[in-house]
């Protein structure tokens, strides 16, 4: 028999086999970038692959890292363009702006970037850093958060229709206060929309509006609101327009707003994630059937009151699982001090209905 070919062994294999290979050597959760440099050496074949696998996915935190790569991506619109998923963890942002003015750069660099998270940001330059967010238009995914405010709710309804595939939108601590109220929608929509988690103020100052809101984003089938004052008013206009593709409702608030007036129209909803002081435990009879998932901060006088409506079979008979926090004041958490007898009631109620209780 004759020996075997050495020299084509490597340079022959198909990109897809190499792709497989870096899959299990340096999966994205291991902090691959260690991993792939060195099969960078191996030949121009695993080159090819590597450096795709090393610049799709960019996670920056400090300086030293957000530099160079500014400058090398300003160099290469080729490498650019490779990357698509990028993470910017800025812990000093406050006090370095030039880290943001490159941070900002990197995001103007990467014309296919569809994952875009910024956790921090200087108050620098916001309208530039704004302007390139805003144009990515392959985004699928925006988380900003932990920053000083990036636009107002009016300037936010004017970028959505420039994502035609964003699904997934995250905004903590990003709205700017706003001196007029957003137009209403000319027509132009954000129709792959789906998930919407907002954690901000929401005072009168920012102009938020869930109508219109849900007038430009009309396929929402998540949604996660948790104001730091009060519930803007049109909170139940937008879930009301939201309720043919509403499938999972959180709403986190100190608000007295009731829930019950809106819930039985939310006839997709299977999953709710609320306070006893927007829907009270004797209230609970007004969600729609198809709730499967109940999680239910409550204060401990109450448990026994959910007990109550949960042991009539008719009241949410899809219901699978049940997660009771307890709650000593409006939005504040406890640890579980509920009495014993209320504790055996609800645990009596659930098993008899064979649903799943965590407490």
């Amino acid at each position: 028999m004759s020996a075997p070919q050495k020299s084509g062994a490597m340079a022959t294999l198909d990109p897809a086999i190499i792709e497989r290979i870096l899959n299990v050597l340096a999966p994205k959760k291991l902090a691959p970038h260690k991993r792939i440099v060195p099969l960078l050496r191996l030949n121009k074949h695993w080159h090819a692959v590597a450096r795709r696998r090393l610049y799709a996915a960019i996670s920056l935190k400090g300086q030293w890292v957000a530099r160079p790569l500014r400058k090398t991506l300003d160099k290469s619109p080729a490498l650019a363009a490779l990357v698509t998923e990028l993470v910017v963890d800025t812990e000093l942002s406050a006090q370095d702006p030039k880290e943001t003015a490159d941070h900002m750069r990197i995001v103007a660099a990467c014309p296919n970037l569809q994952h875009l998270t910024v956790l921090g940001y200087a108050p620098v330059d916001v309208d530039t850093y704004r302007q390139a967010i805003a144009s990515r238009a392959a985004l699928v995914t925006l988380n900003l958060s932990e920053g000083a405010g990036m636009f107002t709710f009016a300037q936010l309804l004017a970028m959505l229709p420039g994502w035609p595939q964003l699904e997934k939108l995250i905004l903590k601590d990003t709205l700017l206060p706003a001196d007029t109220p957003a137009p209403k929608s000319a027509g132009a929509q954000c129709p792959a929309l789906k998930m919407v988690k907002i954690i901000d103020t929401l005072d009168a100052a920012q102009q938020f509006s869930f109508a219109a809101f849900a007038a430009l984003a009309p396929s929402v089938s998540v949604v996660w609101v948790q104001p730091q004052r009060e519930m803007p008013a049109d909170l139940i206009d937008g879930l009301r327009a939201w309720a043919p593709t509403l499938e999972a409702l959180c709403l986190l608030s100190d608000s007295e707003m009731h829930l019950e007036t809106i819930l039985p129209q939310l006839t997709a909803l299977k999953h709710l994630d609320t306070w006893s002081q927007m829907l009270s435990p004797l209230s609970v009879a007004h969600a729609p059937p198809s709730l499967e998932v109940l999680t239910y901060r409550i204060f401990p006088a109450q448990l026994l009151d959910l007990s109550e409506a949960l042991a009539r079979p008719a009241v949410l008979p899809a219901l699978k699982a049940l997660e009771v926090k307890g709650a000593v004041a409006p939005g504040k958490l406890a640890p579980m001090q509920f009495t014993r007898t209320a504790t055996q009631s609800i645990q009596t109620v659930c098993k008899r209905r064979r649903i799943r209780l965590k407490m």
